[in-house]
């Protein structure tokens, strides 16, 4: 998952919902450069803008990442090998987040948790 296709599945979303950058950007109080940006995957999108994104149509983060996935059209078939490695990488990852950044990814990936 990248920039791209969540900028992508915003977009998507924008003109399923007939709605300008410019009014969605109010909505969110971005510009509308901001959103041409972020929808273009130019800029990454942060926590607090993808609540707010997510709340102008009535998602939960859980329903939008579902979304971006079926975007992409994701097929992860991975090896036992591959898991470890891919463990090894989030750990490298999650330990150069902030204590905030850290806290933000705990609440995306609690409904994934059995």
């Amino acid at each position: 998952m990248n920039a791209v296709s969540i900028g992508r599945t915003i977009r998507s979303l924008r003109k399923q919902n007939n709605m300008s950058m410019q009014e969605l950007g109010d909505k969110v109080a971005l510009s509308q450069a901001s959103i041409s940006r972020l929808e273009s995957g130019v800029t990454d999108i942060n926590f607090a803008q993808l609540s707010n994104v997510c709340e102008v149509f009535e998602l939960t983060l859980t329903e939008f990442f579902a979304m971006v996935e079926k975007q992409m059209d994701l097929k992860l078939n991975v090896s036992p090998v591959e898991v470890k490695t891919i463990d090894d990488k989030l750990i490298d990852i999650i330990q150069q987040l902030s204590d905030d950044q850290k806290k933000g990814l705990y609440v995306l990936l609690q409904p994934y948790v059995k």
